[in-house]
């Protein structure tokens, strides 16, 4: 493992504690998607009944903004109950029934009836959708963190990497057959941040990035006509602004649109607001925000961002406890890639992929699997260095 130094000190003082700094930046967070969620699908046109502040803030907070706020709560109850129910190194003794149990679940989704065009959704309520991958992430990262710990060398030889990438390939696959695969960029994230904080030979991780280059060229004749435009749309933003190319075409417009200190929120006739902007309380929210807080509010965003990432991994470097070392590093690289990746599509330097921005997008499966994952550390960071019974 790749520690370094004597952390003893540092940890004698977290020891017990319970990180405030850190919980009110994803609290921050959190609330603050509601807001944001709230002004990408208001119509500030409507007319709400009654007058005064109260009987405009109730309009204001629409069908999804109230959802949103309703999974903000289901995720601290899950964030208290992942992070007062065990010692994180009982879920590492449960690694291989985790593991099994999620694989399970992403096969018995592909049996489940096609949503938006892909086999990733389970359906309850009639038109409510859950995405199991987005928890399975969490899974993954416990699991995975626990088969890396087991090793005190670093990784040197193609032979000793060869168990790790078969525990990734497996879930993985499942994801590619359900045609998910900005979720499957996700776990391949995730996998390369665990290894490399693991330790692994420079040589046999370049290996690998060079067979996955060379595998994603080779799915090309494979991929839908659909994705082959994403692809091509993303290679030439110029080439059909008018059909594939149109999402990302409107959401950069609406970004340069809010300049340095935005249009503000709820307002009427932005180009958010008048439905240019496309699943703009999904995918597009970073592009309806930029619209309405400008390059100011962006910034105040991405410090949070930054704030929470700088000490997960900071966190992650000074634990002596490998196993959970790697679990605190696997949540920073799976958070760090859906940041890096959302941001990047809606302004045109990464290719589309569907997955949402953390904590600020609208979605249950994606911000509950966030909260699990940071209840995860918090239980890390709780127990760190204490035994076990």
């Amino acid at each position: 493992m790749l520690f370094r130094g004597n952390n003893g000190r540092f940890l004698d003082r977290l020891r017990g504690r319970f990180d405030w700094v850190l919980f009110f930046v994803v609290l921050a967070l959190a609330l603050l998607g509601v807001t944001l969620i709230a002004n990408a699908t208001a119509d500030p046109y409507a007319q709400s009944e009654g007058s005064g502040i109260a009987s405009r803030l109730v309009g204001l907070l629409t069908r999804s903004a109230r959802l949103q706020m309703t999974w903000v709560g289901v995720g601290l109850a899950a964030f208290l109950v992942v992070y007062l129910l065990f010692d994180y190194r009982v879920y590492g003794e449960l690694a291989i029934p985790i593991y099994i149990a999620a694989n399970l679940i992403l096969i018995a989704v592909l049996f489940l009836p096609q949503v938006r065009g892909i086999s990733a959704f389970m359906t309850w309520m009639n038109d409510r959708t859950f995405q199991p991958s987005e928890v399975c992430k969490v899974a993954i990262i416990i699991t995975l963190a626990r088969h890396l710990s087991s090793r005190n060398s670093r990784i040197s030889t193609i032979k000793e990497f060869l168990p790790y990438l078969l525990h990734f390939a497996l879930p993985f696959g499942i994801i590619i057959l359900q045609q998910d695969f900005g979720s499957a960029l996700v776990f391949l994230a995730i996998f390369i941040g665990m290894v490399f904080v693991s330790g692994i030979d420079l040589r046999v991780f370049l290996g690998f990035a060079a067979a996955g280059g060379l595998a994603a060229l080779a799915s090309w004749p494979f991929l839908s006509e659909f994705r082959r435009e994403r692809v091509l749309n993303f290679l030439d933003p110029s080439r059909d602004i008018s059909g594939g190319g149109m999402h990302v075409y409107y959401s950069k417009i609406a970004v340069g649109s809010g300049q340095v200190s935005g249009k503000g929120l709820f307002v009427e006739g932005s180009i958010s607001q008048l439905d240019f902007v496309p699943v703009k309380h999904s995918d597009f929210i970073f592009a309806v925000t930029a619209e309405s807080v400008g390059f100011v509010g962006c910034l105040l965003i991405l410090a949070l961002y930054l704030a929470l990432l700088l000490r997960l991994f900071y966190l992650s470097f000074k634990m002596i406890d490998p196993f959970g070392s790697l679990i605190i590093a696997g949540v920073g690289s799976m958070l760090l890639f859906h940041i890096i990746e959302n941001i990047g599509m809606t302004i045109g330097i990464m290719p589309v992929t569907g997955i949402p921005l953390p904590f600020l997008s609208y979605g249950g499966s994606s911000l509950l699997a966030n909260m699990l994952a940071m209840g995860l550390c918090f239980n890390v960071l709780r127990n760190q260095q204490r035994s076990l019974f």
